[in-house]
């Protein structure tokens, strides 16, 4: 998400970034503004020098952008930049949303701008295997739906969708960019809404390496209104945002330790999780991520009230532990309070696990080599029964910590 953002931090988070085994920043461009464009020119300027890929994905929900003549001509400032990001020799332009612009449009733009791979995010395509039917001009697509949707219920994130959008762009000769997210709380007044967390991102890795798309978006760095962050928070672009009611405190990067493993299992051309393995030198490495407040919690003091969908959410503890290799006999003991949720019997590799019954108290995940302590990872933010502020975001907690 692009907001004002100091040069320092947009340079951290390229280095971060790099560090993970990424590769680009999909830039989410709504408007044009002082702020805007001049976090743009710092992030191009810092991945010009620290060689990292930066490409637009202009934002075309309601009440952004509009038509892509809107943007086509300060594209243009960029596309020619060393750290513009090409896939196979050519320009990668995105979007979230624009279902409505016609093919017509988009031929216009890629013409003017020099026939970019256009590869929009679609969110409210009706049938996902005739999106492109009156779209020859699109390169490819990206579904933005990472989630379950609410109507779906309690169910693991279902590729139903992915699935179909990448038989229709094979089939056309196109390309398939598939997402990857952990979760979606958003809590402004008029607009709160949950998306399953649970049983998400411990089966989206396994998902995607068995699918195999051309394009992978991690979904995002840096949204903080819909709590699906992985990167780094920055304070000046959040400045008197409500967001911070339910993001302050809660630091998402103990996804890192699941994320860098997998990203170099996806870029080896794995099709499985079973080498997903240590790369910290230690014995495990992993990431467990539970909610603060109980489902039946009160909150009613807060005036926006529960999410819609919040029946959907659990009182659960879930994550993912890698194992070294030659590593057995080990335990993980995942604890709240003084009370034991469960234990799980870990093997070398991947180990996803989820346990039910989260109460009150601090959340500890300890693994055990018989009476031998290994690591662990404690949850600071204690879990309650009342809140002033009905926060579904995660705590996201790294093993070890």
């Amino acid at each position: 998400m692009i907001g004002e953002i100091t040069d320092e931090h947009t340079r951290q988070d390229i280095v971060n970034a790099k560090g993970l085994g990424l590769d680009a920043f999909a830039l989410n461009f709504d408007q044009f503004a002082y702020w805007s464009e001049g976090t743009v020119d710092r992030l191009f300027n810092n991945a010009d020098a620290l060689g990292f890929g930066l490409f637009f994905s202009f934002d075309h929900a309601a009440g952004h952008l509009s038509a892509p003549s809107q943007y086509q001509d300060y594209l243009k400032k960029y596309i020619t930049r060393p750290s513009y990001f090409k896939y196979n020799g050519r320009p990668l332009v995105s979007t979230f949303g624009g279902e409505s612009i016609s093919d017509a449009d988009w031929a216009a733009f890629k013409s003017y701008v020099g026939n970019p791979l256009l590869i929009p995010g679609f969110y409210q395509i009706a049938t996902a295997s005739t999106v492109f039917n009156g779209r020859s001009n699109l390169d490819g697509v990206f579904s933005w739906n990472s989630w379950a949707y609410q109507s779906q219920g309690k169910v693991v994130v279902p590729t139903i969708d992915d699935q179909a959008y990448l038989t229709a762009a094979h089939n056309s000769g196109k390309l398939f960019m598939m997402g990857m997210s952990p979760l979606q709380f958003k809590h402004y007044p008029g607009i709160s809404w949950y998306r399953r967390g649970e049983d998400n991102l411990e089966y989206r890795f396994g998902q995607v390496l068995a699918m195999q798309p051309d394009m992978l978006q991690l979904q995002t760095w840096n949204d903080r209104g819909e709590s699906h962050y992985m990167g780094n928070l920055w304070p000046e672009p959040a400045t008197g945002d409500a967001s911070l009611g339910w993001t302050d405190g809660y630091d998402h990067k103990g996804y890192w330790q699941i994320l860098s493993p997998f990203i170099q299992a996806w870029k080896r051309g794995d099709t499985t999780t079973a080498n997903m393995v240590p790369n910290n030198g230690k014995p495990i490495q992993g990431t467990f991520w539970h909610h603060t407040l109980l489902t039946t919690a009160d909150c009613s003091a807060d005036s926006v009230g529960k999410p819609s969908d919040i029946a959907l959410a659990e009182d659960v503890v879930s994550g993912v532990i890698l194992v070294a290799k030659g590593r057995t006999n080990l335990v993980a003991v995942v604890n709240v309070g003084t009370k034991e949720l469960g234990k799980r019997n870990l093997v070398e590799g991947f180990n996803k696990f989820k346990f039910v019954g989260l109460t009150t108290g601090n959340v500890h995940v300890d693994v055990w080599d018989g009476s031998t302590f290994v690591g662990s990872g404690y949850g600071n933010i204690a879990v309650t029964n009342s809140a002033s502020m009905c926060n579904y975001n995660f705590q996201v907690v790294a093993i070890p910590s």
